[in-house]
């Protein structure tokens, strides 16, 4: 599909590709891309941009991204600060510290709006359907699918320790949330999550000379709604294209879950070129190893190079 992608855009738009900005979800989709680009160039040409989708979002904000060890002694820092005495080491910390940066870059990356009433004690599934009946059925999901967990260890551990440190802990997550924010914001810093939420919030406060001449989405299929809201403010503008790989029969099936968000992408984000499908009439041979371990796995692939190497 990349192949085909990159032939149809030479084709199409050889002398103006150094113009295009092409947006992965990842490094890795963009090296083959780079790779099928060069292929089918015949003539010296400027090549085009091909980045990932959290550098198109860098490339629009003055904020920088720090890594994880300075995000969680920040964090720490408020955290010891707020519970005053009582907070357990550094050392101790860590593991919790962890789990909460990842649930703040989540809760910013689809952009919910009321975090307070997120991170409120509620007593009841059904109350999550009250407070949050604006968000959308993905939102939702989330959601409940993180109560759900928390009401198992409530149920498990009603009357231990365990459970008791977790419920304080828990009141702490508006604070922490919102005073790491904070904390990182007066200093030019985010983490991803907050970076993507700040280019969306202040979308109009972006100098028209951060944005590139076209950008060409491509490969995207289950995107937060941060990455959604990019694409579609840039379409706004004229300045987007997009391209997905939904020809697999197995994408097309209903009942696959993988396939549940193809037709409100193939709606929302329209392609400008049409691009030959690829053949699936080849026939595909797949073998299923069951592996109880990581050490078992290297063992496994050991196996299977030897014997590509015999070949």
């Amino acid at each position: 599909k990349l192949q085909h992608i990159a032939q149809t855009f030479v084709q199409n738009a050889e002398a103006k590709l150094s113009s295009y900005t092409f947006v992965f979800p990842n490094h890795r989709a963009g090296l083959f891309f780079r790779k099928y680009i060069s292929q089918y160039i015949h003539k010296p040409t400027f090549a085009p941009k091909v980045i990932s989708i959290n550098e198109c979002f860098a490339s629009l904000s003055d904020l920088m991204v720090v890594d994880q060890l300075t995000l969680l002694l920040r964090l720490y820092r408020i955290y010891s600060h707020e519970l005053r005495t009582n907070a357990e080491p550094l050392e101790t910390f860590v593991h919790w510290g962890k789990m909460m940066l990842a649930d703040f870059s989540e809760v910013d990356n689809h952009l919910i709006k009321d975090v307070q009433s997120l991170y409120a004690l509620v007593e009841d599934m059904h109350d999550i359907d009250v407070h949050f009946a604006s968000l959308s059925p993905q939102q939702i999901e989330a959601i409940q699918r993180f109560w759900g967990e928390f009401h198992h260890s409530v149920q498990q551990n009603n009357n231990s320790e365990i459970h008791h440190k977790f419920l304080r802990t828990w009141q702490l997550l508006y604070p922490l949330y919102k005073g790491l924010q904070d904390d990182l914001l007066q200093d030019g810093l985010a983490y991803e999550g907050l970076l993507h939420r700040q280019v969306i919030e202040h979308w109009n406060e972006i100098p028209q000379d951060r944005f590139h001449e076209q950008y060409v989405f491509i490969g995207f299929n289950a995107m937060t709604e941060s990455e959604r809201q990019l694409m579609l403010k840039l379409q706004e503008m004229g300045r987007a294209d997009f391209y997905f790989d939904y020809y697999d029969e197995r994408l097309r099936d209903e009942h696959n879950s993988a396939s549940r968000f193809m037709q409100d992408n193939q709606l929302l984000f329209r392609s400008r070129y049409a691009v030959e499908a690829p053949s699936n009439e080849e026939e595909k041979n797949i073998t299923l190893i069951s592996v109880t371990s990581s050490v078992g796995q290297t063992h496994q692939v050991h196996e299977i190079l030897s014997g590509l190497v015999d070949q």
